[in-house]
């Protein structure tokens, strides 16, 4: 595992982050009640908490509230804290990473359709494009190297990419030997797409051995669910 380059960035947040989990673990416990039984629920939430506050620490500084990915990151110590929980009682990463996908989903529900419909025009819209380009080119410098390095292309046709030549989601699974949950890394990105209108192709992604990750945003185009994903997305 490479050195953290911040080592007391999240440690000093600990709190506050394991708030955000338990808001994630209340609903990712009704899920794990519904698809097994509430003794098992109630034995992986309380496991999964033990297994977050040990990967808090270890969550990759890449920036910090400078880098719009920081709060991926974080995600994905929760990812990696609920698999764990779940593998311990035999479950496979398709099984963890449907749990997250029906929280995802749950909680994108929440908000109001039109809101969802807005917030997927202004992802197309200039000043954030300007936003990504700035990232983008700021993790071109390598200044961490477990952040991700990506560029931001866009086509003639309207269509948007970021196209990712390193995935600080995979690097992280590899340094938490959690390499299982990476064919899986992108199930976000198509659940707010799908609800957001935003018009993903993400079938090229490192974590399927790809040497690229592309995320293709065309707005209004259908999201296309890639067919690792198939079984751990619900119907719209």
């Amino acid at each position: 595992m490479s050195e953290n380059p911040e080592p007391g960035y999240y440690a000093a947040r600990r709190a506050r982050l394991q708030r955000g989990f338990d808001r994630f673990l209340k609903r990712a416990s009704r899920s794990l009640a519904r698809h097994y039984d509430t003794e098992f629920a109630e034995g992986v939430v309380a496991n999964a908490r033990v297994e977050f506050d040990r990967v808090i620490p270890e969550i990759p500084f890449i920036g910090g509230r400078r880098n719009v990915f920081s709060g991926v990151m974080i995600a994905n110590g929760w990812i990696v804290a609920l698999f764990r929980a779940m593998k311990g009682r035999g479950k496979s990463a398709e099984e963890s990473v449907r749990i997250c996908v029906e929280v995802s989903d749950q909680l994108l529900r929440s908000l109001p359709g039109f809101a969802l419909r807005l917030c997927g025009r202004l992802a197309f819209a200039r000043p954030f494009r300007r936003l990504l380009e700035r990232q983008a080119a700021r993790s071109r410098e390598r200044r961490y190297p477990e952040d991700f390095v990506y560029s931001v292309r866009e086509g003639d046709d309207g269509e948007l990419a970021l196209v990712f030549e390193e995935c600080a989601v995979n690097k992280f699974y590899a340094a938490q030997g959690t390499e299982e949950l990476a064919p899986y890394c992108n199930f976000f990105d198509v659940s707010y797409s799908r609800l957001m209108g935003m018009g993903l192709d993400a079938s090229e992604t490192i974590g399927l051995g790809c040497k690229t990750c592309q995320l293709r945003f065309k707005h209004g185009r259908e999201t296309a669910t890639p067919e690792r994903l198939a079984g751990v997305f619900p119907p719209l």
